[in-house]
């Protein structure tokens, strides 16, 4: 982060900065109901059915084991998902044929949102870890005032990084690739050190050229020229960030372009 102290600007660093940023709303959703953080760092729903969402809107939780599916593109969407733990990544196709990771989803994220107008599923939803979800009523979530808020604060918070999305689509690769890691730290980070942000997410380079509209082989360069900077350490299924070293490659890789 960027501090003004009056006289020049500073970089200064705090892990605990980079952890859980999105799951603070979900935190203070849930002020009045019963809510816990895990010892990893990642807040679950300790009761959705008690907190965001009325027992009576609520079905059974499903559990999807890793690589599973939730649904497909094309298929009619008939519920709304409230991720209880798990991560998973929705895929949409490309009018150039290929898939697009669009977005990861995890503890408090919502899934499942065309089923608000009764439409089908624009992407596929698949487990990049073991993951427990919450189904429940459309139409009964929007009139119930607690879990109409939930929704309507998820959606908000969805927009928000598909804002981001768009406006990185200008940046190089490169850069792309770093803000995304930054944005994952936020979200899903753990703090690992007072310099670094461990990242639990089991992602290929073929995922990040997904998520970031690129190709696996240039993610596979960028991805060694940030190992030798130090700005990343790790393989897939656990990463260590440095976000101050991202920060600066981020700015590198656009000064390139300049």
């Amino acid at each position: 982060m960027i501090v003004n102290t009056g006289q020049e600007s500073q970089l200064f660093f705090d892990s605990t900065s980079y952890v859980a940023s999105d799951r603070l709303t979900n935190e203070q959703l849930s002020a009045d109901s019963a809510s816990t953080t895990s010892s990893s760092g990642t807040q679950s729903l300790k009761s959705v059915k008690g907190s965001m969402v009325s027992g009576t809107l609520a079905h059974p939780r499903r559990k999807l084991e890793l690589s599973s599916v939730l649904y497909e593109t094309g298929r009619d969407a008939s519920a709304l998902y409230i991720v209880n733990q798990g991560l998973l990544k929705a895929i949409v196709p490309t009018s150039m044929g290929r898939n697009r990771i669009a977005d990861i989803y995890g503890p408090g994220d919502l899934l499942g949102s065309a089923a608000i107008e009764g439409g089908q599923h624009v992407e596929t939803v698949i487990a990049i870890q073991d993951s427990i979800l919450t189904p429940i009523d459309p139409h009964l979530g929007l009139v119930h005032s607690k879990s109409s808020r939930f929704i309507a604060n998820a959606l908000a918070r969805q927009m928000r990084r598909h804002r981001e999305a768009v406006d990185d689509a200008e940046l190089p690769v490169g850069a792309r690739l770093t803000r995304m890691i930054l944005r994952m730290c936020e979200r899903f980070g753990e703090a690992h050190s007072t310099t670094s942000v461990r990242l639990p997410i089991a992602l290929t380079h073929e995922d990040f050229a997904a998520l970031t509209g690129s190709s696996r082989v240039t993610i596979t360069r960028i991805l060694g020229e940030l190992r030798q900077n130090n700005a990343l350490t790790g393989t897939r299924g656990v990463y260590v960030a440095n976000p101050i070293l991202l920060e600066k490659a981020t700015d590198q890789f656009v000064l390139k372009v300049l």
